[in-house]
């Protein structure tokens, strides 16, 4: 078992368009069969479009917003957990005025969008 500090996986973070995200486990970790990320959104803000090929868990820790899964919204107010099937176009949009707080975990590499 190892223990990976969130304090230097922080200095690895990524900023796309206000949201605020790093890999907890994933490759930069030497695990290459699942991911984890944490993201903070910012009011307003949402996540690329995207489409895994396995399947996608977020677990929503604070905040409200909405699941856009195959163009359908969905609803949803923290603590929940968000689940997408594999190959189902995806999109997480914080709709409330305080920032969004998630942990993703899925399986295998986003698919191109």
């Amino acid at each position: 078992m190892h223990v990976f500090h969130h304090q230097h996986l922080q200095r690895l973070a990524q900023d796309r368009d206000g949201e605020q995200h790093f890999c907890a486990i994933g490759p930069p970790c030497g695990v290459h069969d699942f991911q984890v990320w944490v993201h903070t959104l910012p009011p307003g803000a949402h996540t690329p479009l995207q489409r895994h090929a396995g399947s996608f868990a977020c677990l929503a820790f604070s905040g409200s917003g909405k699941l856009l899964i195959d163009g359908a919204p969905v609803r949803f107010q923290a603590p929940c957990t968000l689940v997408v099937p594999p190959g189902c176009d995806f999109q997480i949009a914080n709709n409330s005025a305080l920032p969004l707080r998630v942990l993703s975990v899925f399986n295998a590499e986003p698919v191109a969008r």
